[in-house]
C-alpha cells in the first residue's frame, strides 16, 4: 500500500524537471493542485502470478499532504493520511526534480519517463511512465516498473480538481 501511495506522490506532486524543458513544465503546471478527486482503475502485474490483479477505487488528495486512497472493488480497503507516512522507519519526503531524470515525448498523446536517482526510489522503482492527454496536459496513466520486472498499471478517470473536500474523508476511524 505504500508503494502504491509513494507512487501517487510521485505522480502528483515529483513531477518536475529542468526549466529548460517547456513540456515537462507545463505538465507539472497543469497538474498542480490545491485538491484532487479521481477513480482509479489499478492492474498489478507480477511474473510470480497467472492472472493480473485489478482493483477500482478512489483517491482524494489535499494538499500539502492528505491523503485518501480508497479501494472499492474487489475487496474494500482504507488508507488514510495527514503527513505521516513513513517508509523503514523514515518520515515520508515528497520527490523533487532532483530525485528522478524525466525523458518527454510528445505525439497523439505526451509520454512522460521518469527514471529514479535516489537509492530508495531505485529500490522501489525502474522507471515509471506517465501519460497525459495532449490537449489538457492532465495525467490519464501510470505505468510504474519495479526493479523485478513486475509492473502496477493506474488508470485515472472522473478527475476533479481544485474543488471543495469534505475533510472528514482525512479522519482516521
Amino acid at each position: 500500500m505504500k508503494r502504491f501511495l509513494l507512487a501517487v506522490a510521485v505522480l502528483f506532486a515529483g513531477l518536475s524537471a529542468s526549466a529548460q524543458d517547456s513540456l515537462l513544465d507545463r505538465v507539472k503546471a497543469a497538474n498542480t493542485y490545491e485538491t484532487l478527486q479521481l477513480s482509479f482503475v489499478q492492474t498489478r502485474h507480477s511474473q510470480l502470478r497467472t492472472e493480473d490483479l485489478v482493483s477500482e477505487g478512489r483517491l482524494v488528495m489535499a494538499s500539502p499532504d492528505r491523503i485518501r486512497w480508497e479501494v472499492l472493488k474487489p475487496y474494500r480497503n482504507v488508507f488514510v493520511s495527514s503527513g505521516e507516512l513513513a517508509f523503514a522507519g523514515r518520515r515520508f519526503r515528497m520527490p523533487t526534480e532532483k530525485d528522478f531524470t524525466a525523458t518527454a515525448l510528445e505525439g497523439e498523446e505526451v509520454s512522460l519517463t521518469l527514471v529514479p536517482v535516489r537509492r530508495d526510489l531505485k529500490q522501489m522503482f525502474r522507471e515509471v511512465v506517465v501519460r497525459a492527454d495532449k490537449q489538457s496536459l492532465q495525467i490519464r496513466s501510470a505505468l510504474l516498473v519495479t526493479p523485478d520486472g513486475d509492473w502496477i498499471r493506474l488508470e485515472f478517470k472522473d478527475i476533479r480538481a481544485n474543488e471543495p473536500v469534505d475533510p472528514q474523508l482525512f479522519e482516521k476511524k
